[in-house]
């Protein structure tokens, strides 16, 4: 009995670290392309920036959304200065006669509450939203909306490439975001995504889910809202951005702290669950969120179980394989060298103790919604 409830909590931790994200890309199935059409019919489409203290890249921002390409008159963007102490106002007023629209906000609210409040009143049947950090393919917007010919779509998210990263964190970023493709890809054939990249969507407006405004990661509920009304969330892989990556470990560790206890928040008011939608999408859901963000979890009851039952011997197969894992990432922490061989088990660890802090934060309130994005 010891060895097979082991061998279930293994393979439950196995699964939607390793197995599941690498049989999808070996699977290497592609979403349905979007439904062809003559791009002049794109519908019109809202695009919502919230900026903070953006004053470094707003300009920038600006300049990328002018060079969108979508049909005359049928793109709209809105700025949301959200309390900045800087000069993000000013910078985005310069450009007020160029069609931008700015919402100036005095004090900082944060991003769900202007999103709650201005998404509903879009004078549009889509509308989008992005980072003020984050650059668009000229083309993004165009690809994101084509999919909305088809009418079981209810989102659309893109590709956002993450650049200048830090090179602690870079070479497991990409591999990390080159599995992360493959299973929204994956998601989106099976059924549809269970989440989206909250620096590129676009959704109906009419499916646009009112959430409490200190909701940690409004991107994955809003994607749940999408699945939970009979819609599906897919993936653009031409719809591409770019956006700076982490500078440091511990601007890393902190965004997957804030994502583990945005999780926990989620599943705690229901709205993170996929409440009647069919059994293909459960599958996703349990594969790529659920089992992934209870994997800290599942490793704690891996150790105490093998801990308890030394006798064993898939328990001294597990507890050696953590202790060679725990070496290796401990070598890697202490030396800054770089190696297949240390980065998997060092990011392993990482993404688990990161896990594992933000569920706790999120199950007792201890996440703050306001987000700092380290100078990014």
């Amino acid at each position: 009995m010891v060895s097979l409830t082991l061998a279930l909590l293994l393979f439950l931790l196995a699964w939607p670290l390793v197995l599941f994200p690498v049989g999808m890309k070996l699977w290497g199935r592609r979403g349905k392309p979007a439904p062809a059409g003559n791009d002049d019919d794109l519908p019109p489409v809202t695009l919502i920036i919230c900026a903070h203290n953006e004053e470094r890249v707003i300009g920038a921002k600006m300049e990328n959304c002018l060079r969108l390409e979508y049909p005359s008159g049928q793109l709209s963007v809105v700025v949301v200065n959200d309390g900045s102490s800087d000069g993000t106002a000013d910078a985005v007023r310069r450009y007020i006669s160029r069609g931008i629209l700015l919402i100036d906000r005095p004090v900082r609210r944060g991003k769900v509450a202007n999103l709650n409040e201005l998404t509903p009143t879009a004078e549009t049947p889509l509308v989008a939203f992005s980072d003020a950090n984050v650059m668009y393919h000229p083309a993004a917007i165009r690809k994101l909306a084509a999919h909305f010919r088809d009418p079981e779509v209810g989102g659309a998210t893109g590709r956002v490439v993450l650049h200048d990263s830090a090179e602690p964190v870079r070479a497991a970023e990409a591999n990390y975001y080159s599995l992360e493709w493959a299973i929204h890809s994956g998601s989106t054939a099976i059924h549809s995504m269970a989440g989206c990249d909250g620096a590129m969507y676009m959704l109906r407006r009419e499916l646009f889910h009112i959430s409490p405004p200190d909701t940690l990661i409004e991107d994955f509920v809003q994607a749940l809202a999408v699945v939970r009304q009979g819609r599906r969330m897919v993936f653009e892989p031409e719809a591409v951005g770019w956006e700076r990556g982490p500078q440091s470990l511990a601007e890393e560790y902190s965004r997957k702290v804030r994502i583990a206890a945005g999780a926990a928040q989620a599943l705690m008011r229901g709205d993170g669950w996929p409440a009647g939608a069919p059994a293909r999408f459960w599958l996703v859901w349990v594969s790529h969120k659920l089992l992934r963000w209870l994997a800290p979890v599942t490793a704690l009851a891996v150790l105490a179980l093998a801990v308890a039952t030394p006798e064993y011997a898939l328990s001294q197969l597990a507890l050696t394989g953590a202790g060679i894992s725990l070496a290796l990432a401990s070598l890697r922490f202490l030396t800054g060298w770089r190696s297949s061989l240390l980065d998997a088990p060092f990011y392993l660890l990482f993404g688990l103790a990161a896990g594992f802090e933000g569920l706790v934060r999120g199950a007792s309130g201890g996440q703050d919604v306001l987000w700092n994005k380290a100078g990014r």
